[in-house]
């Protein structure tokens, strides 16, 4: 297509995730395996043409995904053994190098999942010399854009998510923050976002927190809960919560939750004795939110919703724009956040119907002049 005139000479794809790593454990590469098969295979080798799709992986992954081999609809796919036999895997590689060169003058890959272990290190090897012979695209955007258009049952998951995030707030962390400030107890926003991921884990609590979630044991958290306090904020999507004490002045909490593989995200915050002005500070982030619902319409650019906001602000509250945050939120779905579909300036990325997008706007590094203690002098917003 014409959006993708940088890719117009791909012929094949190649699809390449080494071992698993827990402190990456959505990158695109699962992502599009997920979304694939269902599942995350590590060390496994997925190459695409027009005419056949090949799938390398050990003996035991190579068995699950045996049956694809005899599906007699859609394209062939022909399942391929990783081994410990050196000789039969680079004969397999050359193969398969053969396959791209015949296939195009380019091969689509996805680029910035830093990946290794053997099946990546042997391919590599015999790879790297016939490179020079072969252009590389980057479909990392075509990639995001296929999986940001979401299935009736993928927007389910995508609503279980969303429900699971605000049962954790509404009926948890908020009771736990209540409790923490009329008891007069210290913990710090470390600890208690702790107690949130836990709730999860907690049989006793989980069933009574999301009684009305049909499979409990497909839940998970997509990040780490946050909580913030204490006049040091970090708006960004993987914030993390301070080793200081919870502090009752401004709290922004972020939850995070992924239900089959599809993630949501709702962030709050929680205003405790605050002045006149805070409050219509909040207020009218609160009423460019609900603008916002109605500015997102199929066939929009990201960027101009995005400038249109900024747009909003400078018309109803110049103060208040050097504050706005540089991003007003982005597609999510089997990866959080996707990196290529985001509410910011100049992205032309364009809404697409059963897109599902986490709407998240902010005001950052604001001051209260009538603060009665330090920690309450700065604070910032988030919904």
């Amino acid at each position: 297509a014409s959006d993708y005139a940088e890719c117009k000479d791909v012929g094949s794809i190649l699809i390449l995730q080494g071992r698993a790593d827990e402190k990456r454990p959505y990158t695109k590469t699962i992502a599009t395996q997920m979304w694939l098969l269902g599942y995350e295979f590590p060390n496994t080798l997925m190459f695409f043409t027009k005419e056949k799709i090949y799938i390398l992986a050990s003996q035991k992954k190579a068995k699950i995904l045996q049956p694809l081999q005899s599906e007699s609809d859609g394209v062939p796919i022909e399942i391929l053994v990783h081994g410990k036999d050196g000789d039969k895997n680079k004969e397999i590689f050359n193969q398969l190098i053969s396959v791209i060169k015949d296939s195009g003058s380019a091969v689509g890959v996805i680029t910035g999942d830093a990946t290794d272990g053997k099946l990546v290190d042997e391919w590599t090897a015999a790879y790297a010399p016939e490179k020079k012979d072969i252009a590389e695209r980057n479909i990392s955007r075509i990639i995001s854009n296929v999986l940001a258009v979401k299935e009736d049952s993928e927007i389910k998951s995508e609503r279980t998510a969303a429900e699971m995030c605000n049962a954790a707030m509404q009926d948890y962390f908020i009771d736990e923050m209540a409790k923490t400030f009329d008891e007069g107890k210290s913990i710090s926003n470390e600890k208690i976002a702790e107690k949130v991921a836990n709730a999860l884990s907690n049989d006793k609590l989980s069933k009574r927190l999301f009684s009305k979630v049909p499979l409990l044991e497909m839940a998970e958290w997509a990040a780490h809960p946050s909580v913030q306090s204490g006049g040091k904020y970090d708006l960004s999507p993987n914030a993390e919560s301070s080793s200081t004490p919870l502090h009752a002045g401004t709290v922004v909490c972020t939850l995070s939750m992924r239900y089959f593989m599809y993630s949501a995200t709702i962030s709050r915050t929680f205003m405790i004795d605050p002045t006149p002005e805070q409050e219509g500070n909040y207020g009218f982030l609160l009423d460019l939110h609900k603008k916002m619902l109605g500015w997102m319409q199929p066939g929009v650019t990201m960027g101009d919703v995005y400038a249109k906001a900024v747009e909003s602000v400078r018309e109803l509250r110049a103060d208040l724009e050097s504050h706005f945050a540089k991003s007003c939120g982005w597609v999510t779905g089997i990866e959080m956040n996707d990196g290529i579909n985001e509410l910011k300036a100049g992205n032309a990325e364009t809404l697409k119907a059963n897109m599902v997008v986490v709407l998240r706007l902010g005001l950052e590094n604001m001051t209260n002049q009538k603060a009665g203690d330090k920690q309450s002098k700065n604070y910032s917003y988030q919904l």
